[in-house]
């Protein structure tokens, strides 16, 4: 498919999604501090697996969408859209990282902005036709 096969994508859903995965990350990166500091969850096994795999994980990938974004902006759409196909699939991803590491209120913040990022990634994906 060429760069012109491709249709005009809405520079807001676009901004949604980078905004939306932005803020999931710096939630996480936020609980995880914030756990660390916590004798109730500092020496557990879920928030070890956050600090040393989910996280970074996660702002590799932040990094990779905020250079798409940037893409995006200079009319350059595969990229993004690529990184939204990916994450509408989020949630399977970080299947296996317990979003309740840091307690139940923070989890459910999490899963909040969790869900945002795959609607955001799905609205994307649906304006420009990516199956």
């Amino acid at each position: 498919m060429t760069q012109e096969a491709l249709p005009a994508v809405p520079q807001p859903l676009a901004e949604r999604f980078s905004k939306a995965f932005a803020a999931f990350v710096e939630a996480v990166r936020a609980a995880v501090a914030e756990a660390a500091q916590d004798p109730l969850f500092g020496n557990t096994p879920a928030l070890l697996s956050w600090q040393t795999q989910a996280l970074p994980l996660l702002e590799k990938q932040n990094s990779s969408i905020e250079n798409a974004m940037a893409l995006f902006l200079v009319g350059e759409v595969r990229s993004i859209l690529g990184l939204a196909s990916e994450h509408r699939h989020l949630a399977k991803e970080l299947d296996g990282f317990d979003l309740n590491f840091a307690g139940a209120d923070r989890g459910k913040t999490l899963d909040q902005l969790e869900t945002a990022v795959v609607v955001a990634a799905y609205q994307l994906c649906a304006a420009a036709g990516v199956p």
